[in-house]
């Protein structure tokens, strides 16, 4: 039987494979109970270690607490997930911290929840959506005058913010 030779370049690429498969994602799910709703966009999870985490909903803007419909829109928030048990996914913080993630509750998608109900708007970078199926929940909302569509003139967060701060 002959040896087959080294070659270093076809074992580093094998060990490289190997260590994707074994590995994964290197993004693990964080499992907790939401102890806190801050707003209709940001709330505080009490994971299974103890350990707490603030969550930035990903590719939503909910309007501020002292903003119109900000108030409602954590209320619906909070009626949502108030002390349940949650998965959230995402491996990115923002400048303040905090984990930008996917809310998922039995399976459901809190983040699309918040715009399909009119609680929050698509999030937009540079003007485009960062989630284009939350884009299209958000149309469909405003068609349907839910939430903070029902207002007459409702005011970006993003733009309030501006004026406000």
């Amino acid at each position: 039987m002959r040896k087959r030779e080294s070659d270093p370049i076809r074992d580093n690429l094998y060990a490289a494979i190997l260590l994707v498969l074994l590995t994964g994602n290197a993004a693990a799910d964080i499992q907790g109970k939401v102890i806190r709703v801050l707003d209709g966009d940001t709330i505080e999870v009490l994971q299974i270690t103890n350990q707490r985490s603030r969550i930035r909903l990903n590719g939503i803007d909910a309007p501020e607490k002292n903003q119109g419909f900000g108030q409602r829109s954590r209320q619906y928030l909070n009626d949502l997930l108030a002390l349940k048990m949650v998965t959230i996914t995402g491996d990115k913080t923002d400048r303040y911290g905090r984990l930008l993630g996917t809310v998922w509750l039995e399976g459901q998608d809190i983040n699309a929840e918040q715009v399909r109900n009119g609680m929050a708007w698509a999030y937009r970078y540079h003007g485009k959506p960062v989630n284009v199926e939350y884009e299209t929940l958000e149309k469909n909302a405003r068609v349907q005058k839910l939430g903070l569509w029902s207002e007459p003139n409702p005011v970006e967060p993003w733009r309030w913010r501006q004026v406000n701060n």
